[in-house]
């Protein structure tokens, strides 16, 4: 089937320079014959599309031209998204009105049809409307450099990024921690908070860990929470991905990690308009309708199958995500079987809640769960839980209390103390 429009648009992209496709591709791709759209070319050179598009004998125009009605509703939907690409208008205006079975009356009182992305890139041109993107204009001598091939299967590489920006319109930066697959593209889970940290990207992991399994390599830039800035160094996440037998690469320029940096930029173009279109109100609903539904509605437009069906994801199996999702710094245990740790005293107890007895000066390893802050203490490749000991205050607190006292919040101090006298109350 022809379809003169779009192959037109095609022939005047590649005189633009804004395509590689050869005559015989357009050809292919429209139903024409290679010699047609070499004419094509020819009569761009002389008319717009509007005017090829225009019968030549009868001097009427195309049966396929839009009606008063037609191109009123359009503009008058268009209102609703002030800032949006053509593409995205494209696939919303299709999506909800053109294409959704409650707006059939409507679409036979407008006299609306399917239509293709030339005619809503003439209709920005001619009602002034500014797309947020703009696509780059290449001279003719420009040589195209090929991309990188994806790596051949799902789960052998992720891409991982961090990007702030302005989600809700309303002045305020959030940044989404966003993780893709090289392999197809396609996002795999992504997460909203104030800034770019260590629970952003753990919650991102525990996401991709628990739906996909277990990657083999993770690939980033070198932001201080994920790379280490001496050599010999290590981070937390650092620790984490070395107890998955997960290998990290660090990307050294945004240009090397290209393809999530396009995700990124997808995203603050179309998410804002989504957020608006599907009535999200707050980063909760945002982190849950993210990783629930509009993950996969987007992968749907942009994702692509990968070279090999074969996963390199592993399974998680019985690996305790609890013991490993954490921060880890060494203490040594004090007179009476105890550790101090973050303005506390703790005792480490066995499975039978009974004192775990160590001499004094022995190291051992406090693991913080970073999404539900629970403490742990590894000893001997082996994990105990604790008990905090209210009754004791660490030399941090009081020097803490001191300054408190000094700045005359006297109120508040004696209420905090009056909380832990019956917390200890309740307790006997």
């Amino acid at each position: 089937m022809h379809n003169k429009e779009y192959a037109l648009k095609l022939v005047q992209d590649k005189l633009n320079g804004l395509n590689n496709y050869s005559y015989l591709q357009i050809a292919n791709l429209t139903g024409y014959k290679k010699l047609q759209i070499i004419r094509f070319s020819k009569l761009l050179n002389e008319k717009d599309i509007d005017s090829i598009l225009v019968h030549g004998l009868t001097a009427k125009p195309s049966n396929n031209s839009p009606s008063t009605k037609e191109v009123e509703f359009i503009k008058n939907f268009k209102n609703q998204y002030p800032v949006i690409s053509i593409s995205q208008f494209m696939d919303i205006y299709h999506e909800d009105v053109i294409f959704n079975p409650k707006m059939k009356k409507v679409i036979e009182e407008n006299h609306l049809k399917t239509r293709s992305y030339s005619f809503y890139d003439s209709l920005y041109k001619q009602q002034g409307w500014i797309s947020p993107i703009k696509h780059k204009e290449f001279a003719k001598n420009y040589i195209a450099h090929p991309l990188r091939e994806p790596s051949p299967r799902r789960g052998f590489l992720i891409m991982i990024d961090g990007t702030p920006h302005d989600w809700f319109s309303n002045g305020k930066l959030f940044t989404l921690h966003l993780a893709i697959d090289d392999a197809t593209g396609e996002i795999l889970c992504g997460w909203f908070m104030l800034t770019e940290c260590l629970e952003g990207y753990t919650r991102l992991l525990y996401l991709l860990l628990t739906k996909y399994g277990i990657p083999e390599n993770i690939y980033s830039d070198r932001h201080s929470v994920l790379i280490p800035r001496k050599e010999d160094g290590t981070t937390t996440f650092g620790s984490i991905c070395k107890d998955l037998g997960i290998n990290q690469i660090a990307a050294l320029t945004p240009e090397a990690k290209g393809k999530v940096e396009r995700m990124n930029k997808t995203l603050q173009n179309r998410l804002l308009n989504d957020i608006k279109r599907f009535n999200i109100k707050t980063y909760s609903e945002l982190n849950e309708w993210f990783n629930s539904y509009y993950k996969k509605y987007l992968n749907k437009k942009f994702a692509y199958k990968p070279k090999e069906k074969e996963k390199a994801f592993v399974k998680l199996g019985k690996t305790n995500l609890e013991y490993i999702l954490c921060t880890r710094q060494e203490r040594t245990i004090l007179d009476g079987c105890v550790f101090s740790y973050k303005d506390h005293y703790y005792k480490i107890v066995t499975n039978n809640d009974e004192l775990k007895p160590l001499f004094k000066g022995t190291k051992i390893m406090v693991y913080d769960n970073i999404l539900n802050h629970s403490i742990y203490v590894k000893y001997y490749d082996k994990f105990y839980n604790v008990q905090v000991l209210y009754d004791r205050i660490s030399k941090s607190e009081k020097i803490r209390i001191t300054k408190i006292e000094n700045q005359k919040i006297l109120e508040q101090v004696l209420k905090e103390r009056d909380e832990r006298l019956k917390a200890r109350a309740k307790r006997s």
